[in-house]
């Protein structure tokens, strides 16, 4: 997964050093983003990319993909794009809050997870999140409060 990363608007090794800490601990150390098949395309300050491709298990009743699989994605790429501007080891980042809009079904292919920090304080960040398919279709949009933890 790591050769598979994009990293961009990287300025010192330790920055570098950092968003390589943030791949290895999402990909290790997260069960759930390996259940679903969440994986981390890219990172920059403040950014993240994330994708998941869509499997039947991530359907609902109705066949789309649910709402739920779609809410992660957002909270992860939003999450990750906050660990990039905290410092590694000692501190995590964890939801506090989360607004989410459906905007049109996914059914199929990939969904793309966008992040970027809004506000970034010494316990509290705000970031949004953009959920797209394939074709670039805006699926949702969300804005979510994290504390930042040791």
């Amino acid at each position: 997964m790591r050769d598979e990363v994009e990293f961009w608007g990287v300025e010192t090794e330790e920055q570098e050093e950092r968003f390589r800490e943030i791949v290895e601990d999402r990909t290790k150390n997260s069960p759930f983003y390996t259940h679903i098949g969440m994986k981390i395309v890219g990172l920059g300050p403040g950014e993240s990319r994330m994708r998941i491709t869509v499997e039947d298990f991530l359907r609902n009743a109705g066949g789309i993909v649910h709402g739920g699989a779609i809410a992660s994605l957002a909270d992860a790429s939003a999450g990750v794009a906050l660990a990039t501007l905290v410092p590694g080891g000692s501190k995590r980042v964890i939801t506090l809050e989360q607004k989410i809009n459906f905007m049109a079904a996914a059914w199929e292919g990939n969904l793309h997870g966008t992040g970027r920090v809004l506000r970034k304080g010494k316990e509290i960040g705000v970031v949004e999140a953009e959920v797209r398919d394939d074709k670039g279709t805006l699926v949702a949009k969300s804005m979510a409060t994290f504390l930042i933890i040791r």
